[in-house]
Parts: C-alpha cells; sequence; structure tokens
C-alpha cells in the first residue's frame, strides 16, 4: 500500500495498488514512500499547481534578492520568513477553493459520458483551459452540475435532472473521455448518495482521485543538488546552487546565495524512472548538510495526511487518523490537535469529538451533513497541518415493491361485440413503474392476441371465440422488484330469437278509392330482419285485388272491390327463423259522401300589354272537405305559367293574344273528385313594336370554337315572329352560322378566329313592327397557344379507339418529368392523311404551362431513343403554332412549317443537309454570290498554278553536244574557243546565253559539213587512184 500526503490537500489519500480509494483493502494498509503513491492523481492537477507556483514564486524571489543585498544573516533570515509568508498566503487561497464546490465528487471518471448525451443538459464550451480550470469554471457558476471533457475540449453541463447526468462508461472513448460529478441539483442531495440509488456499479479502474488542492512531491522526487519545497510544491536548488543556463540543472555557486524553482517543465516522474530511491536520499542527505552549516535552524515542515471518510445513517461514529512524514514512530514525537473547521448548515451542535490531542480523532452523534476537521502536528523544530472531511449521508433507502392493479378485474364481452379494454394504469409504486408486461394464461384455442410491449393499458380487438380468457399483468419498478394480478374476460355467445311480424293496423277505405298500402315497417328482430312476405288469407283467395311488392314492408294493393280483406305477413331474420303471421284488415266501404263541386271563376278578358291574369277556385265546395287542387291549361295559342298549381287562387303568366281554355280539378278527403274550366281572351287594342335584345356584349378567348348569341330575351306585346341575324360589315368574315340560327332567337357561330365579331339583331311582330340591336363579340388569342404540342400518331382517326387513346396519353405522362401533368385540349384528325392527332400541353408541378417548343424537344429526344413507347408509332409531333422566327428575315407558314424569306435572304443549305433540318433564313444571297465568285476565282488560279508548277518540273534543258575531228588540232582549238563564248558572264542575260546557244550551234554545224566534205573528198581521190 502506498501512503499519498501532499501538504495543503483537506483529504489525504490512502491507496492500495489495484483497490478503489476508500475501500477496506485501502483502509488497512501502512504507509509507503510518497514519491509512489503520488503516481495516482491527475497530471492535470499537478500542471495546474505548478502553473500557479510558477506565477508566485518570483515575486517571492525579487523580495529575496532585495534582502541578500544588505548582506547581514538578520535580513536574510527575514528574507526567508518573508517569502514563507508569500508561499504560505498563496497556499491558503488554493486551500480555499474546495470551499466552493463542498458537495464534489472526487473521482475523475475516465472515458464516461453522461447517461442521456446531447440531452442530458445545456452545454457550454470553455476553450484553452485545463482540467483543473474546467472545474474551477464550473464551481464558480451557479447552474454548472458536471464537468465533461472530450480530448482537449472542456463542456460544463447544466443538466436536467441527477438522472440524465450519471456516468455511463464508453469503452471505446477511454482515452478521450473525462467526467467529473460537481454539484448535484438539489442542495439536499450529494452525487454518492445518487450512484448508490440508481446502483452504479461500473469499472473502478476506470476512476482516478481527484483534489482541488495543490501537490507536493517529496525530496526522493528531486535530483542530485535540488529539495523539494513543501510549500509550493517543486523542487529547487539547494543552498549554495543556481540554474544552469539551460534551467534544467543545479550547479555550485558559493559565494552567491542561489535559489531557483525548477518550472521548466520536465516530469517528475520521468525523473523518478531516471534516478534509483536509494540515490535521490542521498542527495538530499548531502544538501542539507551542506546546508546547515551555512543557514541557521529553522522549522521543518512535516506532511501531514489524513484520509476522508463516509459513513451512512443510523451508524453517527467515524473515526480519522493522522500520518507524518516521518512517522511519529522514528524517533519523533509530535503534539496532535484537532479541531472542526465547517459544517453543513442545519448540521448540529451533537457532535462529539475524543481524543483532540492524539493521532486518532473519534467522532460520535454525527448527523446528516458534511463536516471539515483541521489536525495540526508539531515537533521538535516541525510543524504540519492538514484538513479533512467527514461526510454524513442519509440512510440506505429501503424500496416498496410496486402493486399491479387491473381494472376492471372481470369483464363479460357478449358477441358482436368483440372488444374489450384492461386497464392497468391504476398499478402504484412509491417510485414509479418503469416496465409493463401483459400475458395471455388462459384463452381459447387458436386465439393469439396482439400485446403491445410496455404499455398500462390493453385493448383486444379481436375477440370473437366464445370462452373465458385469463389475462396477466406483472409491473417492474426503478429497483426491479416486481408484481402481477390477473383480470378475466368472458366472451358470451347472445342468444338469438326469432322475429316478430307486426302487418299494421286495420284500416277502412270508402270507393272509388281502390288502392292501399300496407305498412309492416314495424316488425322487429333482435338481429336485423332481412326477408318480408305478404299474402291474402286462405278465406280471401277468390277476393279480386292486386298486390304489388309483397316482398317489402310496404305491399301496394290497387283494384280492391266492397267487401273484407284480410292480408298475412312473415318476417325472416339473418338467422332463417321465421315469425308467427300477423294479420291486418282492410274494410272496403261504398261512398258515404257525395262528390265535390269544383268552380274555376267567371270567364276573363284582357287587353295587352297585359299578360297575367288571377284564377279563384276557393269557390268549388265539397260535404267533407277538399283536400287537393289542380291547375292545368286546355288549350291556348301559348303556353302559359302558373305560380303555384296545387293552390286554389293561382296567377297565370305569359298570356298573348288570343283565346286561353284553363281546367280546375279539386279532391276530397276519399279520393272523390269534380273538374270545371274557365276561358281567358286576351285582344290587342294596340300594337306596340317589338324590343331587340342581342343579350348585350362580351369576350371569348380561344380555344372556344364557337359564338353562342341569345337573343330570346327581346320582347313583344304580341308575339315575336321573325329574327333576323346580321354581319355587320366591319365583323370578321371567319366563322361558319350553323343550323340556320341567323333565323332564330339563338346564333350559332363556328370556326371562329382572333379578332372582333359584330352582328345586328333584327325583330319583328306579326304587325310588321321591328326593332334591332347590335352586339359586339371579342374573341382573345389563347394564352397557351404557343404551349400546345400536336401529335401525329401513324393511324387513322376512324379507327382510334378510346382505350389506344388513353394509353397513348397514359405513355405520354411517363415520359415527362417527375410532377408534370399532362393536359389533354382535343383529338383532332389531319386533313390530307386523315391520321389521328393529339393536341395537348403540359403543366408542372407548379401549375406553370411549359413551353411547346421545349415539350417538343424533349419528346423527340426520348422517342429517338425507343419510337415504341407509345405502342403507336409517331408520325410527327410539333407545336400547334408555328414558332420558328425563321431568323428575323422571313415568315413560317403554318401548314407547310417552312420559312417564305425576304428579298435577298435564302436557306442555310449546310443546316438543311447536314444540320437539323429546321427551315431558316440565315444566309444573305449577296454574300453567297460574293463568296461563289471568289471561290471560282480561287480555285481557276489554283489550277493554273499548280498547272504551271507541274510544267516547269516536267521540262528538263538539253545537253549542249561537244564534236571532235580526229587529228585536227585547229579545229579542237576552234571549237574550244568557239565554246569559250558560251560561258556566262555575271551580266549576261537569259536572252544572251540563248543567243550564244545558238550562235555555238550553227557554227559547230558549218564547220561539220566542211570536214565531212574534206573527208569524203580525200577518199574519192584515194579510189580514183
Amino acid at each position: 500500500m502506498h501512503q499519498v500526503a501532499v501538504q495543503g490537500l483537506d483529504t489525504p489519500m490512502m491507496l492500495v495498488a489495484g483497490a478503489v480509494p476508500g475501500s477496506r483493502e485501502a483502509s488497512l494498509s501502512t504507509p509507503l514512500p510518497m514519491h509512489l503513491a503520488a503516481k495516482y492523481f491527475s497530471s492535470n492537477v499537478r500542471n495546474e499547481v505548478l502553473k500557479l507556483i510558477k506565477e508566485l514564486v518570483p515575486y517571492c524571489l525579487k523580495i529575496l534578492q532585495t534582502t541578500v543585498k544588505m548582506k547581514s544573516s538578520q535580513s536574510i533570515l527575514f528574507g526567508i520568513l518573508l517569502m514563507l509568508v508569500c508561499c504560505r498566503g498563496y497556499y491558503a487561497s488554493v486551500r480555499d477553493r474546495k470551499d466552493l464546490c463542498p458537495k464534489i465528487n472526487p473521482w475523475v471518471f475516465l472515458g464516461y459520458r453522461p447517461l442521456s448525451k446531447e440531452e442530458a443538459g445545456l452545454y457550454i464550451k470553455i476553450s484553452n483551459v485545463t482540467l483543473n480550470g474546467c472545474i474551477m469554471k464550473c464551481c464558480e457558476s451557479d447552474n454548472c452540475n458536471v464537468v465533461f471533457m472530450n480530448k482537449n475540449d472542456c463542456y460544463t453541463l447544466s443538466c436536467k435532472s441527477n438522472d440524465d447526468c450519471l456516468p455511463v462508461y464508453a469503452k471505446e472513448h477511454v482515452l478521450d473521455f473525462k467526467m467529473i460529478l460537481v454539484a448535484p441539483l438539489s442542495p439536499d442531495n450529494y452525487w454518492t448518495d445518487i450512484l448508490e440509488r440508481n446502483r452504479f456499479s461500473e469499472p473502478e479502474d476506470a476512476k482516478v482521485v481527484y483534489s482541488l488542492d495543490k501537490i507536493c512531491e517529496v525530496n526522493n522526487d528531486c535530483t542530485d543538488n535540488e529539495q523539494c519545497d513543501p510549500q509550493i510544491g517543486i523542487c529547487v536548488c539547494s543552498e549554495g546552487y543556481e540554474l544552469d543556463e539551460t534551467k534544467k540543472f543545479c550547479y555550485s555557486n558559493t559565494g552567491n546565495l542561489g535559489l531557483g524553482s525548477n518550472t521548466s517543465g520536465y516530469d517528475v516522474d520521468d525523473i523518478n524512472n531516471a534516478i534509483p530511491e536509494q540515490q535521490q536520499f542521498d542527495s538530499l542527505k548531502k544538501v542539507s548538510v551542506e546546508s546547515e552549516s551555512q543557514k541557521p535552524p529553522e522549522i521543518k515542515h512535516l506532511v501531514v495526511s489524513v484520509l476522508s471518510k463516509t459513513v451512512r445513517l443510523p451508524e453517527n461514529e467515524a473515526t480519522l487518523s493522522a500520518y507524518t512524514v516521518p512517522a511519529d514512530d522514528t524517533g519523533h514525537s509530535y503534539q496532535y490537535e484537532w479541531s472542526l473547521i465547517s459544517k453543513t448548515q442545519g448540521s448540529g451542535q451533537t457532535v462529539s469529538m475524543n481524543d483532540q490531542n492524539g493521532s486518532t480523532l473519534k467522532l460520535s452523534n454525527l448527523v446528516e451533513g458534511l463536516y471539515t476537521f483541521k489536525v495540526t502536528v508539531t515537533g521538535t523544530g516541525a510543524f504540519g497541518e492538514t484538513q479533512a472531511n467527514v461526510t454524513v449521508l442519509l440512510p440506505q433507502r429501503i424500496n416498496t415493491p410496486p402493486k399491479a392493479v387491473i381494472l376492471p378485474s372481470s369483464l363479460v364481452v357478449k358477441l358482436p361485440n368483440t372488444v374489450a379494454v384492461l386497464d392497468g394504469s391504476s398499478s402504484r409504486d412509491d417510485t414509479g413503474i418503469v416496465h409493463w408486461r401483459w400475458e395471455l394464461q388462459k384463452g381459447q384455442l387458436g386465439y393469439r392476441p396482439h400485446l403491445p410491449p410496455d404499455t398500462p393499458t390493453l385493448q383486444l380487438n379481436d375477440l370473437q371465440i366464445p370462452g373465458n380468457y385469463t389475462f396477466k399483468l406483472t409491473v417492474m419498478d426503478a429497483w426491479n422488484a416486481t408484481d402481477s394480478t390477473t383480470a378475466n374476460i368472458t366472451v358470451m355467445r347472445v342468444p338469438d330469437y326469432p322475429p316478430e311480424a307486426n302487418a299494421g293496423q286495420d284500416m277502412v277505405v270508402y270507393l272509388p278509392v281502390k288502392n292501399v298500402t300496407l305498412n309492416g315497417s314495424l316488425s322487429t328482430d333482435d338481429h336485423g330482419i332481412v326477408a318480408w312476405e305478404w299474402t291474402k288469407s286462405s278465406s280471401d283467395q277468390n277476393k279480386a285485388v292486386d298486390i304489388q311488392d309483397t316482398r317489402t314492408p310496404y305491399p301496394r294493393l290497387s283494384n280492391l272491390e266492397e267487401g273484407l280483406y284480410t292480408f298475412v305477413l312473415r318476417v325472416t331474420d339473418n338467422a332463417n327463423q321465421t315469425s308467427s303471421p300477423s294479420e291486418v284488415h282492410v274494410f272496403v266501404k261504398p261512398p258515404t259522401n257525395k262528390p265535390p263541386v269544383a268552380i274555376a271563376g267567371k270567364n276573363l278578358t284582357l287587353s295587352l300589354p297585359q299578360t297575367w291574369a288571377l284564377l279563384d277556385g276557393s269557390k268549388s265546395s265539397d260535404d267533407i272537405g277538399i283536400e287537393k287542387w289542380k291547375w292545368y291549361q286546355i288549350s291556348g295559342p301559348s303556353n302559359v305559367h302558373f305560380n303555384n298549381d296545387n293552390a286554389s287562387r293561382t296567377n297565370v303568366t305569359e298570356l298573348t293574344k288570343g283565346v286561353y281554355v284553363i281546367g280546375l280539378t279539386v279532391t276530397d278527403g276519399n279520393g272523390n273528385n269534380a273538374s270545371d274550366i274557365v276561358k281567358i281572351t286576351v285582344y290587342q287594342n294596340k300594337n306596340t313594336p317589338p324590343k331587340a335584345n342581342a343579350g348585350g356584349d362580351k369576350t371569348i378567348v380561344l380555344p372556344v370554337s364557337a359564338i353562342i348569341l341569345n337573343g330570346s330575351s327581346s320582347w313583344d306585346d304580341l308575339a315575336i315572329v321573325k329574327w333576323d341575324w346580321i354581319r355587320e360589315p366591319n365583323s370578321l368574315a371567319a366563322g361558319n352560322i350553323i343550323l340556320n340560327s341567323d333565323h332564330l332567337p339563338v346564333l350559332i357561330v363556328t370556326n371562329i378566329v382572333e379578332g372582333r365579331y359584330v352582328f345586328r339583331l333584327k325583330v319583328t311582330d306579326d304587325q310588321g313592327a321591328s326593332s334591332e340591336d347590335i352586339v359586339s363579340v371579342n374573341v382573345k388569342p389563347d394564352p397557351i397557344a404557343k404551349s400546345i404540342v400536336c401529335l401525329t400518331l401513324y393511324i387513322e382517326a376512324s379507327r382510334l379507339t378510346q382505350n389506344q387513346a388513353d394509353e397513348v396519353k397514359l405513355k405520354l405522362g411517363m415520359l415527362l418529368p417527375t410532377g408534370s401533368q399532362l393536359k389533354v385540349r382535343k383529338w383532332t384528325e389531319e386533313q390530307n392523311s386523315k391520321r389521328a392527332q393529339l393536341h395537348f400541353f403540359v403543366d408542372d408541378n407548379k401549375n406553370k404551362t411549359l413551353p411547346g417548343p421545349d415539350v417538343v424537344s424533349m419528346l423527340k429526344s426520348k422517342l429517338k431513343q425507343d419510337s415504341s413507347l407509345l405502342q403507336l408509332s409517331v408520325d410527327n409531333i410539333q407545336t400547334t403554332v408555328c414558332q420558328n422566327n425563321c431568323s428575323g428575315h422571313g415568315i413560317c407558314e403554318e401548314e407547310t412549317r417552312i420559312c417564305v424569306c425576304e428579298a435577298f435572304w435564302m436557306h442555310n443549305l449546310y443546316r438543311a443537309l447536314f444540320g437539323d433540318g429546321e427551315s431558316n433564313c440565315e444566309w444573305s444571297i449577296v454574300y453567297v454570290v460574293i463568296i461563289l465568285v471568289a471561290m471560282f476565282v480561287t480555285t481557276v488560279f489554283c489550277f493554273w498554278s499548280i498547272a504551271c508548277f507541274c510544267n516547269r518540273i516536267c521540262t528538263t534543258k538539253q545537253k549542249i553536244k561537244k564534236y571532235k575531228l580526229v587529228g585536227v588540232d585547229d579545229d579542237n582549238h576552234t571549237m574550244k574557243s568557239s565554246m569559250s563564248h558560251l560561258e556566262l558572264s555575271d551580266t549576261d542575260s537569259d536572252s544572251d546565253v540563248l543567243l550564244d546557244v545558238r550562235k555555238a550551234k550553227l557554227n559547230q554545224n558549218s564547220m561539220s559539213n566542211k570536214f565531212l566534205n574534206a573527208s569524203r573528198y580525200k577518199k574519192n581521190k584515194r579510189v580514183n587512184a
């Protein structure tokens, strides 16, 4: 076991290799040298302390150097004491840090992360800090609960709840994650309680002891000529030595008091590994001997360590033991003094301390809270002190098992109902139920219910098999305690009772009423009636009656005769059960009253322009009362209109010149009726001219293919006998009037085009009076005309079926972009080839119409890849309106789609023959002629140049022939002389050379002839001799 005693730490630690601090093995061990136990501390804490000491030491050194210059032992001693006071003040400030985090957990969880990850709470990132600095930032914050380190990144975490921030071991990040529990959410909680309550049992080897206090290394951690200063916790040069230029080694410098601090950054562990332990102690002794002769005696600092304790109520006693270096049993005698420094507010004054002057302090009557004790150890020329904590936890909580409850515990389901609900949410537990499990313990064969996991309410929707079912609910709390209960469901088949027929009430009718409707709708059954059957009673088989709808609840009887009729009703339910018969009687009595008397009123006489009359039939009478009135027209020059033909009084309108005969029929309660007529005579005293009304101006938008003008609102006091629609001179001439509608009230004009149509309506009555009205119709162009695409198929329109048309439309829609919608405008027939043509346009997913050329280009590219995509062959696809601008120098013909070019412009022949073949007017005739002439001249020049070049290459110079006569030197001299004239001088021209060559040839030929003649002469002379 290794004893760690660090000067300035509130909580000395006793560590056993491989054991957890606070365990039984750790508390029963004996001390070892500190330089072995110090390795259990976090290197981050050590670096933070060294950094702070490095900032403080230069100020103390300045004070010491000032006193050295005074060159007196009293001054030097005063400076040393002053420096110790400065360092002591720094120690006090470091010690007070722990007061900021009184409930911090003393463990650094290596490789741990919060349980709820990023959902644990609010993370705040702090840059450029060590672990110790990160913890201090968290302690200074009021909302920080946990410190989390990811590699070199620091995060302070404000937790949503304590459970969300529980540490969870992440093995794959054991070298990256560090986690420290700083402060719980509630001031009454401790992290140790929270960990125990949640049964926290993670691998202990991933934890490292942490403390906010600074660390002091023992002398064995220092090299030769160095010693450990327990006040500042670093190695400094011994007296008479100072740091060299590298700031790594101490060398002797007698006569000059040197004091340095090893803040160069080398690791104490590296020194310990490099220097044997015995050599370190020897170096320490050597430094001590040398320093004794150079300075006055001083008080030695004792290293004191006390192990903090944690107890749980009801245990209320504890002991704190102090350990010193050097130990008390090595010949040294120490005095101990224990005192209570602080305690949690509300802990009370009941704590008792025994053996306050011994090495072991006994505590009793402890209550829940945190106690801080200080022990002061003094000896002969030695002094040391430290602090320790005693944490008293609340008693271990005893879990109460949950109680499972199902409501209702017993349930009866009657078919055809098949739904049942079992509610287990009434189950209870002191900490809450975390798990629910439903099971079927008993049920009918073949029944397999769906049991959802972890739900307090079970809903069953398929209870179709009669029988008993038992369901079991098991609940579990956070401590894994469970409880179970059961509920019973009984599924019963309800008995099916036979139906009961009800033929309705008996009826009495009086002739001449011969029609009656029976009512059997009051028949009942528990599951519903599916069939009705009406028959005559066996005793009435010979009575005349006609029966209709005998398989419905409402049969109709007709042609009844005077007497008594009995009808029988039987009904059948869905179980094929038939009811007992039910009878209804119909009594047919002779007439008991007289028919009613109808009075339609006096005949009426009117004069135009009045066209209405009031008819009154209220004077009609009957002995039992009239129930119905009916007005109707018998004759007249025109059809009239009744405002209410079922009332005793009514107003008749739309009368014209002539005589009208109006009839009235009244009916009483027994069905007896009577009729009467009234005549209305309409005269025309003065003719009123008619008034034409063509319907008013209107505007229509293509592709509407017809104009419909309604002039029926024109009026005349008698009647209009003639209608004439006349096209005005300023109207468009295009358009066909069909059905001879220009002589009817409604005019229909088809095949209209864009523009303005003006028509004049003339109406004439039978007396020759007339009236006129002019109407104008503006036909606007189709707003999407340029987006309409025409698809021509290789099939005659007379052979195209609707199924094929729908298939083509579906296939076209599949070729369009996703989200686009194809809308068919119309199907037409091509005039020349009689082929079917589909006119359509395409809207994108934003209901915006796509341009026609874009749709044509897209469909052409896809159909070019596979022409069988539409199943029917495609002859052509193009926009309905030619949108070729002919390069801005022509007009596109709609029929042929060929550009008619302007003067001095022509088609691009290259594009027409080798390009896309689209008609255009891109070439200027002037430039084409110029280019052709230039090409012709260039071609002629090239051929002439080639001919000249070939002629010059093929023509070779003739060599000059040289002649010589045998034996004649003078002649040779003469030839040489003549040939010498053939040599060219620098100033001779080609013509001079040619002349000289010709002269030389002539002279040569002359000389040759002379020589030849001389030879012949000599020869002849010899022959003659």
